[in-house]
């Protein structure tokens, strides 16, 4: 799993977020949070997952292509994200690839 460097938060204060944002990029488990990723399985522009389910074989197995680009509190606040990335790929003139969007 990959953290892209300025990842899209919702929901938690300054002094949280920075906690959070550092146990993701050591890959410690973390209980109550959404995470948006890059799309994994499917062709779609964004997906969101509980982050202790990446946890799982199959996530293992692909660790090295899950890339997250935004982490939330709740799904309200992931959904949040998605639309807030979204918004900003329209506003740049995007074509609305992900990876080249977060230049990965």
């Amino acid at each position: 799993m990959k953290v892209v460097d300025t990842p899209y938060v919702q929901g938690f204060k300054d002094k949280k977020k920075e906690k959070i944002l550092k146990k993701l990029r050591h890959k410690r488990k973390i209980d109550g949070i959404y995470v948006v990723t890059l799309p994994l399985i499917t062709d779609g522009l964004l997906d969101i997952y509980e982050y202790k389910n990446l946890f799982g074989k199959f996530y293992k197995k692909i660790s090295d292509e899950i890339y997250i680009v935004g982490v939330a509190k709740s799904k309200d606040d992931a959904n949040e994200v998605v639309r807030d990335i979204v918004q900003d790929m329209y506003d740049a003139g995007e074509d609305f690839d992900t990876r080249r969007f977060f230049e990965i």
